[in-house]
């Protein structure tokens, strides 16, 4: 795998769909240091082992233009709109009561800053911002095709965070022994946020401290966010009073190691089952607000359209496809009262 250096980074890459820019901050203290430069390094294996495109920004020699190179990379990383694009920031922040910034060597950042250098992709964008006074940025780059997480649900919650510390450890789970929430052999971005946000709370439950940050999920583009103690599982079991689509839904269908069931996908099919779950998911959660009749209806049609899918295959059995590493059909016709599709994993 080619290495090589950028500005105050590096990158390697062997042609993935999946591109990971991690920016490590001005740390302020020596220990702060550390702590960040341990968590990127934890990332970086675990996106070498996945064979991603990685970037870093902060973790080499100080020329004082972090922003700029965050700039630069950001520009190169979007001028193509299709695979993923995750930006993770790992540092601290600060809010002045109108706009957050990501503290970098040299100039900082701000949220709207970073909105706009991502604006030029249009899908397929992750953001992780795991500083402190994180909360506003969820508000400043939320919107369709994006998965947004912070540490902190407001600008106010001005401490060090645990959550970044917390973060990379989840997506480092290798054999996903604490992440893997719903068993199906890979860790989504939605377990990792969740595994993450619990143990934040257990850090400071065992010491008796009173938490100074709250996490927040964004991926349905409200701006709004969503806590981890709305799910069970990974499944929201909470109801906003407005009715909209919940969070977690498309988080849980990013994974930056997929599984070798989920690569066997052809990406088409994979985007359209995507879809296919995601009306799942949604009408699950509408239920409640529709006649039974309405409800096994517009189910059943997601169904039969995902048993096409893999018909397109030429998969004719369930063990067929399990044995050619392309999963499960859709047990529409054995599950439908349960709403269960294969590809859901378990939900």
């Amino acid at each position: 795998m080619l290495i090589f250096g950028v500005g105050s980074g590096e990158v390697w890459g062997n042609g993935s769909d999946r591109a990971v820019l991690v920016v490590v901050g001005t740390p302020g203290e020596e220990e702060y240091e550390e702590l960040f430069l341990e968590a990127e390094g934890v990332i970086a294996n675990r996106c070498l082992e996945a064979g991603v495109e990685y970037y870093v920004v902060g973790a080499g020699v100080d020329e004082g233009k972090d922003r700029e190179e965050v700039e630069r990379i950001l520009s190169e990383l979007t001028a193509a709109d299709d695979g993923e694009l995750w930006v993770i920031l790992l540092g601290h922040g600060t809010y002045d009561g109108r706009e957050a910034k990501f503290n970098v060597r040299g100039a900082d950042f701000s949220a709207t800053e970073l909105d706009a250098w991502l604006a030029p992709k249009k899908e397929g964008v992750i953001v992780v911002n795991t500083a402190s006074s994180s909360g506003p940025f969820l508000g400043g780059i939320s919107g369709p095709g994006r998965v947004v997480i912070t540490a902190t649900k407001s600008g106010d919650e001005v401490f060090l965070t645990q959550f970044g510390r917390l973060f990379a450890e989840a997506l480092g789970d290798e054999e996903g022994e604490q992440s893997d929430l719903d068993g199906d052999g890979q860790v989504s971005l939605l377990e990792v946020f969740l595994t993450a946000s619990r143990g934040v709370s257990e850090y400071y439950a065992e010491r008796g401290l009173l938490a100074t940050e709250h996490s927040l999920l964004d991926d349905n583009g409200d701006k709004r966010g969503t806590a981890a103690d709305w799910f069970s599982g990974v499944r929201v079991v909470k109801k906003a009073k407005e009715d909209v689509t919940p969070d977690g839904l498309r988080a849980h269908q990013v994974h930056l190691v997929p599984s070798e069931d989920e690569l066997a996908l052809p990406t088409a099919l994979r985007k359209r089952r995507d879809e296919l779950e995601l009306e799942v998911m949604q009408l699950r959660y509408a239920k409640e607000e529709m006649s039974d009749e309405a409800y096994y209806r517009k189910l059943e049609r997601v169904f039969v359209e995902m048993a096409a899918l893999y018909d397109e295959l030429g998969r004719e059995s369930v063990h067929d496809a399990k044995r050619n590493g392309v999963g499960e059909f859709p047990r529409g016709e054995e599950s439908a009262d349960k709403g269960v599709l294969s590809g859901e994993r378990a939900r």
